[in-house]
């Protein structure tokens, strides 16, 4: 019941607060719309920080956002001792070198054995989901035993500790209470202490969510020093980080913190690639000594990237400069895989698919080239920057070249012309000319016709209009538009009964003999998942140094399969075109037409091509 109640939480807080019926809600937990009530009734009662109200349209979430922590929903009573324990396992069989049976560790927290091999394959579960390279083993008449590096181990540890959600003004407490038997009350009121004033003298400005973080990840690195447990890194990558920003902020840690610890030059280490991956709010956070050979391996990538998607991110300085800046301050914590905090993820990948398909090519070049593993939340940071460089494209955009044609009185085309223009943005209208039975058209222009005597013949693009200007010839203009950019109309629509990614992929490519487009969309799921919420995926091809010519898949699952860490239902298979600004518009529709759970529902209901495209244009 906690998981499904959980998945429902978690569903309505990415609806923006829009309604959604019960039985949507239903359909997707795969459970009664009575359930779905039920659950609601008793998330009400036992959460004080969020509210799910009702209304003729549905159900929504409200929340208080200083009280919900980024990564999980704050818990119930019983839900925070499931949580505390899987802390407090970790904590245990951290520096445990010998196997432990479940006898053991059920007499060390007072339960059975039954319900801690219970919970042990839960956390199984979750560590894995967390992506950190730390791993349970398990042996029959063993026990169990904690798998991973040091600094893994570490972070692992604070994962799970700084996901439990907790008020701010509470949260000492907390941590006391939570390392009470590793690390001295007053010693980690000096960490506090000191964590306060390095934010107010460096002016990190720290959110509370990065604030919990650091604070845990700093009392875990005291005690584990004074235990005896180090981590283990080469000496001379110190020297590689005295131009980082961060080495200032661990070097102060390091004095501050020296009656509670001595941190040595390997522990520096890792405390600043940690800061690193915590996306600090540094100002003049850019490297002055970069390693030259290090910068010239990530130019060489940004140019081939910009190469295959004709996006600026090698040619014009400025985004050069950006990006490998950003690139060069995350390689080194990415080579102990720490992850890189971004509690923005499933937002960014959503809103900015084609952005963060682009960004999914570059990480995948960073791991060839320097042997590192690049997670979402860093792709993410990518897409950032991808972003940036579309959205100044955006205002660069060529307009479509426009001749208005006329067959008398020019001064009221003229008028009709500068209305045409001040409606249509899009159109860039270069010249009037008049319309004659030997006119030559120019296929590379739109032609506007203003009440012309007759109709030419012609096969380039024209549209006949009144001289009045009336909404009729409004609409026949945007239809015009709208169809050149049409993107569903010659989709290849399928409904069908697959039960996971791979076959759903493989299915709809064969039904329309693209096959061959297996193995590269594939490729790019290995990169990062393609779906996007909503029980929506959009899987593609890796691009390659080659022409594609676009087509449009679409596949209705009759049941929602795991796709990642996201159900789907409606998989559109995207085969992009040679085109940048295409491929773009392409993806920013996939977004808008499936950002609402409703349209999405109101799709997967239809049974019929003609059904689906009419409920699509309606979206």
């Amino acid at each position: 019941m906690h998981k499904k109640r959980n998945q429902l939480i978690d569903f309505l807080l990415n609806q923006n607060r829009e309604y959604v019926s019960a039985s949507a809600l239903a359909e997707i937990l795969n459970v009664t719309d009575r359930t779905i009530r039920n659950y609601i009734k008793d998330i009400n009662e036992s959460f004080s920080d969020i509210a799910i109200i009702s209304s003729p349209q549905g159900y929504k979430l409200l929340k208080d956002d200083s009280q919900i922590d980024q990564e999980r929903v704050g818990s119930t009573n019983k839900e925070m001792e499931e949580v505390l324990l899987e802390f407090e396992i970790i904590q245990f069989l951290m520096n445990e070198d010998r196997y432990t049976t479940y006898d053991e560790i059920a007499d060390q927290f007072y339960y059975s054995p039954q319900t801690i091999r219970s919970r042990m394959q839960r956390l199984t579960m979750n560590i894995d989901a967390l992506g950190i390279d730390v791993s349970i083993d398990t042996k029959v008449f063993k026990g169990m035993k904690l798998i991973g590096t040091e600094m893994q181990k570490r972070i692992l540890l604070e994962s799970f500790f700084t996901s439990i959600s907790v008020k701010k003004e509470m949260f000492k407490d907390f941590v006391i209470n939570g390392f009470r038997s590793w690390v001295k009350p007053e010693t980690i009121e000096s960490v506090f202490k000191v964590v306060d004033e390095i934010n107010k003298n460096h002016q990190l400005n720290m959110e509370f969510s990065i604030y919990k973080k650091l604070t845990t990840q700093l009392i875990i690195i005291i005690h584990q020093i004074n235990a005896g447990h180090f981590v283990a890194i080469q000496d001379t990558e110190l020297v590689n980080l005295t131009d980082f920003k961060e080495f200032e902020v661990a070097e102060a840690f390091r004095s501050q913190l020296h009656e509670c610890v001595h941190i040595t030059d390997d522990e520096a280490i890792f405390l600043v690639n940690y800061l690193i991956s915590l996306q600090l709010d540094l100002d003049d956070a850019k490297i002055k000594n970069k390693n030259p050979e290090v910068i010239g391996k990530i130019e060489e990538i940004l140019r081939q990237v910009e190469q295959v998607y004709q996006v600026p991110t090698y040619s014009q300085t400025r985004f050069r400069n950006n990006i490998s800046n950003h690139i060069y301050r995350i390689i080194n914590p990415a080579s102990h895989n720490l992850l890189i905090y971004n509690p923005f993820v499933k937002e960014t990948k959503a809103e900015y698919f084609f952005s963060f398909s682009i960004a999914s090519n570059i990480a995948l070049q960073i791991e060839k080239e320097f042997a590192v593993e690049i997670q979402d939340s860093e792709i993410a940071y990518l897409a950032y920057h991808i972003q940036v460089i579309l959205d100044s494209q955006d205002k660069k955009r060529k307009k479509l070249k426009t001749i208005i044609l006329y067959s008398r009185s020019y001064e009221r085309t003229k008028l009709i012309a500068s209305k045409i223009a001040t409606y249509f943005d899009e159109l860039d209208i270069c010249k009037i000319e008049k319309c004659s039975t030997d006119y030559v058209f120019d296929h590379s222009y739109l032609y506007i016709g203003i009440n012309l005597a007759f109709t030419p013949q012609t096969t380039a693009n024209f549209i006949m209009i009144q001289n009045g200007f009336q909404s009729i010839d409004i609409k026949k203009i945007r239809f015009f538009l709208e169809a050149q950019n049409s993107i569903i109309e010659d989709a290849a629509i399928h409904w069908m009964n697959e039960n996971s990614p791979e076959e759903a992929i493989r299915h709809l490519l064969t039904l329309n003999g693209q096959e061959h487009y297996y193995e590269p969309t594939m490729k790019r799921e290995s990169m990062s998942y393609t779906s996007i919420g909503n029980l929506v995926a959009i899987p593609h091809p890796y691009f390659e140094m080659e022409e594609y010519k676009e087509r449009v898949i679409i596949g209705v699952n009759q049941k929602a399969i795991q796709w990642g860490n996201e159900l789907v239902q409606l998989i559109i298979i995207y085969i992009p075109s040679s085109d940048i600004e295409r491929n773009e518009y392409a993806f920013t529709e996939f977004f808008q037409k499936t950002k609402r759970i409703e349209h999405v529902r109101e799709l997967l209901h239809t049974e019929q091509k003609t059904e689906f495209i009419k409920v699509w244009n309606q979206i």
